[in-house]
């Protein structure tokens, strides 16, 4: 492990799984210890997205765990500094003991500050009773396109443990706070056979690689940076398995993948499949399409119609393998609230479906109370019915309050 801090109240170290270790010592250690986990559930039951998650807390041993926030931020402004500080204050009640830049650091995968060093915090409103406790239920659904036999699309949900895959049913539930759950959609590319190849390559390799970075959720360090490193993995295969056949020459994928666990949802994606979430009656595009159509579309010079309707909007710039020399997923991070629906698609989907009407039917489903699974069966049918040419792949997944035990 590498030390990156001995001092007279605490040791800190990081350790080659990436994980944060901090030794509380000294005076009052075991009131420090107490206060720095206290204020960090609470910062995560409030959705502070710019501080250390906590992995374990062992207070036989004075010994917190922690996800990595990165590295310092050298050279950070005192303006900038600050303007953290007080985003911490105002936005979610904590008052830093020690607000300066020393207490700043830089997540690259993020791609933002973060503010680390709680033990001295104060909570301005302790309102906070306990974490967040959630639920997630889903289904998963695909049918083949009218234009050909062979279904291109894959799709697989599963969990990871001490870095092997658990496959999980393509409809069922877990508790979030015991057991994360990875969701995955990919669509192929590459002709009559490269296609349907490179989509159960990507599905099925995810399912070994990830867990093998990722050892389990409760473990691990790094969720972005995880996913990450597992595409990059994935591309890097699938290029070197096209590279043996040559009637596999060029072959590709979309990808995206959601990981869910506590409090939290973390994605990686790659094309043009997508992922949703609809709350409270408003439907988001959580991925943006990897092509220059997508790209006109997020800065404004297209519409939703100009942008389905546009020529190219199938070119992409950015696939798993394909002969794509660089592959720079799209990665981030979203709070879960209870009520949340996350819908992960093959572009089938989309060519059926409107956003305003993937926003319609969730709604109807949710205010009728009908099952994830029912809800999911008729936005598949829906949009086969109104497009169907093309191959149509989808998860649904539904976050609810956790039941009791």
């Amino acid at each position: 492990m590498k030390i990156a801090k001995d001092g007279v109240r605490s040791k800190v170290r990081v350790g080659y799984d990436g994980k944060v270790y901090k030794e509380f010592r000294g005076t009052d250690a075991d009131k420090r210890f107490d206060n720095e986990v206290k204020v960090l559930k609470l910062l995560e039951s409030r959705e502070c997205d710019f501080v250390p998650r906590v992995i374990e807390a062992d207070r036989d041993e004075l010994l917190l765990v922690t996800t990595n926030c990165g590295h310092p931020a050298a050279g950070i402004s005192d303006a900038k500094a600050n303007e953290l500080f007080q985003k911490l204050e105002q936005e979610y009640g904590v008052v830093h003991d020690d607000p300066f830049p020393r207490n700043i650091m830089y997540h690259p995968q993020r791609g933002k500050f973060c503010v680390i060093d709680f033990e001295l915090a104060t909570i301005l409103s302790d309102d906070w009773t306990d974490d967040q406790r959630f639920q997630i239920e889903w289904a998963g659904l695909t049918r083949s396109g009218n234009r050909k036999e062979e279904n291109d699309d894959n799709l697989a949900v599963f969990s990871s443990l001490e870095g092997w895959e658990t496959r999980q049913p393509l409809a069922s539930s877990v508790q979030l706070t015991r057991e994360g759950v990875v969701m995955a959609v990919s669509d192929g590319m590459g002709g009559v056979k490269g296609g349907a190849y490179a989509s159960h390559l990507a599905v099925s390799e995810l399912r070994r690689f990830l867990p093998a970075w990722l050892g389990d959720f409760r473990g691990s360090a790094d969720p972005l940076a995880t996913l990450e490193a597992t595409v990059h993995s994935l591309h890097d295969y699938i290029i070197r398995r096209a590279s043996l056949n040559p009637e596999l020459s060029g072959m590709g994928a979309t990808l995206v993948c959601s990981l869910f666990f506590r409090t939290e949802m973390h994605f990686a994606h790659v094309g043009d499949s997508r992922i949703y979430r609809w709350r409270e009656g408003e439907l988001v595009q959580l991925s943006f399409d990897h092509s220059r159509v997508g790209l006109m579309f997020r800065d404004g010079k297209l519409n939703e119609r100009q942008a389905r309707m546009h020529p190219r909007r199938n070119i992409l710039s950015q696939v798993i393998g394909a002969n794509c020399q660089f592959v720079r997923p799209q990665i981030g991070t979203i709070s879960l609230h209870a009520g949340d629906w996350y819908l992960l698609c093959s572009d089938g989907v989309i060519d059926g479906l409107w956003n305003k009407h993937i926003s319609e039917i969730i709604e109807k489903g949710e205010q009728s109370g009908a099952s994830v699974e029912e809800v999911a069966q008729s936005l598949l049918e829906t949009a086969f019915a109104n497009a169907g040419r093309d191959d149509t792949t989808l998860i649904l997944a539904k976050v609810s309050p956790e039941e009791a035990r």
